[in-house]
């Protein structure tokens, strides 16, 4: 039996589908403010929350809205448009892509008609883009790259990070490379950790297989023309002249460049190492040595030392730590002025995992970053 002042019973509670007690004269029994749900005057409709906005889940939000609106669009579509805003003609585009003309001018209109405009103007010296071409270009170019992205964020960290090397890296090169990307004490430690796999892959081939991602990084000397990668300079050394030891001018301490004059520059074959193969023959000229080039393949060190020894006027380049301790070569500087320089650079495709994973370690390492 609850005593005067309990309030632990229950209230009853009038609701709108039960009438209000009444007393035995039929009057109505007033309303009690400490009846539970019940207030002395009509209750106006509780107003709305206000949930604070989440610009993630916002965001989220809207992303699936434009996910829908897009649903039929194929990323094959914004390939074979950039292809072709970057060739400049249908028929070099499909080429590169290897499809045929007619089904690729097939898949730009069916471009064209999913966005409601045309994209280029058609005439008989290739193709331009319209107003709204070049629109659509500046909104959608950085969509593979931010795709790649995010693809290299969500897949697991490869056990095995291949690297491309391009020819006559030093042996120091590579271990700082090693050490810096992975850390040899930390891999015997844990087997679990990435390892590198290098092979020797020339600069314009591993271009290419940096974007089909058939190597995570390469070695490449700079410069190095190639748009999308990003570099970490790794080894920064002048040449000198390298030689077999019984050549006439390593009996010399120093050289002039009449000395210079009369001998042939050991030097790479056409098409290896684009940007640096360009500039260093041009630099010497600008230093006095119009030096006649005698191309090799400079992939293979025995051929490069066989080279020297079996041609009489015949001398190389390369810095002085990459040959020191050589007994077959001997090295002298080149004469006074501004050697011109050989640097090596770690790449990786801008945006790719190895990309960060590169920015990382080259500023740990100090290593000069070039995005």
């Amino acid at each position: 039996m609850p005593t005067r002042g309990d309030t632990s019973r229950t209230p009853s509670i009038t609701t709108a589908s039960s009438p209000p007690e009444q007393s035995a004269k039929g009057h109505v029994k007033p309303m009690s403010v400490l009846d539970e749900g019940i207030a002395p005057f009509p209750l106006e409709p509780p107003a709305a929350e206000t949930v604070p906005s989440d610009p993630e889940h916002d965001g989220f939000i809207q992303a699936v809205t434009h996910a829908e609106d897009i649903d039929d669009f194929d990323m094959r579509h914004l390939r074979y448009f950039l292809t072709v805003v970057r060739a400049g003609t249908v028929s070099a585009a499909a080429q590169e892509l290897h499809i045929s003309q007619p089904s690729l001018s097939q898949q730009i209109r069916r471009l064209e008609r999913r966005i409601g405009a045309p994209l280029f103007i058609r005439s008989s010296r290739g193709v331009e883009l319209t107003a709204g071409g070049r629109a659509f270009l500046r909104e959608i170019q950085s969509i593979p790259g931010q795709l790649r992205t995010a693809i290299a964020a969500a897949t697991p960290a490869p056990r095995a990070w291949p690297v491309g090397v391009c020819g006559g890296v030093p042996a120091e090169v590579l271990a700082q490379v090693q050490n810096g990307l992975v850390g040899c004490a930390q891999i015997r430690q844990d087997p679990a950790r990435p390892r590198l796999r290098m092979r020797s892959v020339g600069t314009v081939d591993q271009l290419e297989l940096l974007r089909h991602g058939e190597i995570e990084f390469g070695i490449v000397r700079l410069p190095c023309p190639a748009p999308h990668l990003v570099r970490a300079v790794v080894w920064d050394e002048p040449l000198g002249i390298v030689m077999r030891p019984d050549h006439p001018l390593a009996a010399h301490t120093t050289l002039t460049w009449a000395d210079l004059a009369t001998q042939r520059l050991l030097w790479y074959e056409r098409g290896c190492a684009p940007g640096y193969a360009e500039t260093v023959p041009i630099q010497l000229a600008g230093l006095g040595w119009n030096a006649r080039l005698h191309p090799i393949d400079h992939d293979q060190q025995a051929l490069f030392v066989h080279a020297l020894q079996t041609t009489a006027d015949l001398v190389a380049l390369r810095p002085r730590l990459a040959v020191q301790g050589d007994p077959q070569l001997a090295w002298r500087p080149l004469p006074a002025g501004v050697a011109p320089r050989e640097r090596l650079a770690v790449t990786a495709l801008a945006g790719s995992r190895a990309a960060h994973v590169l920015s990382r370690v080259a500023a740990r390492h100090d290593w000069p970053y070039l995005p």
